[in-house]
Formats: C-alpha cells, structure tokens, sequence
C-alpha cells in the first residue's frame, strides 16, 4: 500500500510540474507603442558606435532598433554611422544597413552548441527512463 501511495505522488508531482520552457519568456520585452510604458532612455550615439566597432566582425548579435525591432544576424560591419547585419534566415537575404541612430541596443549572441543541446537531451532521456523505472518497480514491486 505504502509503494502504491508514493507510486501515485510521483505521478502527481511530474504531472504538476510542467515543462520548465514552457513558462513563457524570460527576457525583458521592448515596450510597445501605445502600451503605456515609458520608453527607454535614448542612447548615446557615440558610444553605441564605439562600442559596435570594437566588437569583431563575424560576431553573432542582437540588435534592437530604438522602433522595438529586433534583428539577429552575424556582424559583418561596423563604421561610426552605421552597422551592416546578415540576417540569421533560412533563405539568403541582403545584409541589412542599420544606422547607429536607431540602435538601442547591441549584444552578442551565444547560442547554444551541438554538444550542450546533445547531452541535455541525453540526460533527460536518462532521467525520464529511470523516473518510469521506480514507478514500475513501486507499482509492481511485492510486498
């Protein structure tokens, strides 16, 4: 009785838990126009454009526009009163011109390797396999 109550919590607790992605973003959005927030603070064009131009080309980046666009791209160049962007696409697209003037922010994208996502994904796997395992052996196990 006592494997088969235990066997039944288990269930509940994973069934309660969820998907840990699932709870929605967990970067800050632009506000919106019209959304009643205030705007962010306008940026300094000169130091945005320092900045860019120490940034290596062939970074990966994140920019987003002072209008609340958002562009993900590789860094291809970076001069005082612009930066070139290639869009991430799945088809080719021209690289965008984006002039500092309407950066409000530039930051450099990680991603995720090959190998952390593998081995996420394996891990869960033996997680989840072990998990169904002692439920089994709590359900059918004698007493």
């Amino acid at each position: 009785m006592l494997k088969q109550t235990i066997a039944l919590l288990l269930c509940t607790a994973l069934a309660t838990t969820g998907c840990a992605s699932a709870r929605g973003p967990r970067a800050a959005q632009a506000p919106r126009q019209g959304s009643g927030q205030t705007p962010a603070a306008p940026v300094d064009t000169a130091t945005m454009s320092e900045y860019v131009q120490k940034l290596p080309a062939g970074s990966r980046v994140r920019v987003e526009g002072s209008n609340g666009q958002l562009i993900k791209g590789t860094l291809m160049k970076a001069t005082p009163d612009e930066i070139v962007v290639q869009k991430n696409t799945r088809n080719p697209e021209t690289p965008v011109t984006i002039p500092t003037a309407q950066i409000a922010r530039v930051t450099l994208d990680s991603g995720s390797s090959t190998g952390k996502t593998v081995g996420i994904a394996v891990a869960t796997g033996v997680g989840a396999t072990f998990g169904v395992l002692l439920l089994l052996a709590a359900l059918l196990g004698g007493d």
